[in-house]
């Protein structure tokens, strides 16, 4: 037999605004970097730390370069960005076009085979189609891929910085687009990533429900809760309580960190306390964790016993008068058996 419980709750997610961080003020030029005018085909490397970047989660919406000495209305045909999280400080001496020795998560086509026009020296954007959604936590790998087949003169160089460790890796071609192992190297760009501001809720929760399933030798709850956009989300914790005030933590869920997709979470509770069973009434609550620690708390669902031997035969406020259903808050509860409890009814 299965008993249902279902809550809903909608929290909406609106965009407040857009802010731009720049990382890096170098002076020194590269004529490699971010792409490289002199072949036809480049792929180019960067890692960002996440010093740099920050401990708040960002959804960018574009970067720029800081280029010069570019010809007016100089063209790339063909510019892919990727973006991807990585664990990696620095790139291996092996690392591949492929992507092969690299530690990376989340890789991102934010856009592909766009054409870009350099209409004037300086900061000089590259708009993306797809958002990436930046976790605070680890590094960032940058890739830029060249796809022009076609050598322009007129190219120019960006604005980078020394980092004295292998932050960077290029390959160039001309003919095909490169394959293979690259050349690591120590300058990277400056950079400036355009991102949304968002308002503080991590998650959009669908719902959040509590199934009893009384088939098995003993009775286990069923929770289940649905997602459909998560920013920095660490993982989710499941409460129980016996009176709806005093709360332990039974399990955690990791979460998806960043997501805009729906995403279906389920835990099984098969421990439960044989006091709540014969009490007949237990609690369950959700909470969400965020990578900087924060905690948002998700209201209180309920599951009532039904194989128990006593029963409630009056409900009080905390002074002795009795409540109906409606009433909402600390609640007494005299039993069957004589005893009292106290609990909070919603």
């Amino acid at each position: 037999m299965k008993n249902w419980l279902l809550i809903l709750f909608y929290f909406p997610v609106v965009t407040f605004g857009q802010s731009y961080l720049t990382v890096g003020n170098g002076s020194s030029s590269y004529n490699w970097h971010p792409f490289y005018g002199l072949y036809d085909y480049s792929h180019n490397m960067f890692i960002y730390n996440q010093s740099d970047l920050g401990s708040s989660g960002k959804e960018m919406f574009e970067i720029s370069f800081e280029l010069f000495g570019y010809a007016d209305n100089y063209k790339f045909n063909g510019v892919t960005v990727k973006l991807a999280h990585t664990s990696d400080e620095i790139f291996a001496s092996n690392a591949k076009v492929d992507l092969t020795n690299i530690n990376y998560t989340e890789l991102t086509t934010c856009v592909e085979l766009y054409d870009l026009t350099i209409t004037s020296n300086g900061w000089v954007r590259i708009p993306f189609s797809s958002t990436f959604y930046y976790n605070g936590v680890d590094n960032l790998l940058v890739i830029i891929e060249n796809h022009d087949g076609e050598w322009n003169s007129g190219f120019g160089a960006a604005y980078c910085e020394y980092e004295n460790k292998y932050v960077s890796w290029y390959k160039y071609s001309d003919n095909s687009y490169p394959t293979g192992s690259g050349t690591r190297d120590k300058f990277i760009p400056n950079i400036k990533f355009g991102h949304f501001d968002f308002n503080p809720l991590p998650i959009t929760l669908n719902h959040f429900s509590a199934e009893l399933i009384e088939s098995t030798s003993s009775p286990e709850v069923e929770l289940s809760w649905s997602t459909t956009s998560e920013r920095n989300n660490s993982h989710f914790t499941i409460w129980r309580s016996e009176d709806g005030i005093i709360w332990s933590p039974i399990t955690e869920i990791p979460g998806a960190i960043n997501s805009t997709e729906l995403i279906n979470y389920n835990f099984v509770d098969k421990t439960i306390p044989k006091a709540i069973i014969n009490k007949g009434t237990g609690y369950y609550k959700l909470s969400q964790t965020d990578y900087d620690g924060t905690i948002e708390y998700f209201n209180i669902t309920s599951i009532q016993f039904s194989n128990r031997d006593e029963f409630i035969v009056k409900k009080t406020n905390l002074i002795g008068q009795k409540i109906d259903s409606n009433y909402k808050g600390i609640i007494i509860e005299l039993w069957s058996n004589g005893n009292s409890t106290k609990s909070y009814q919603e």
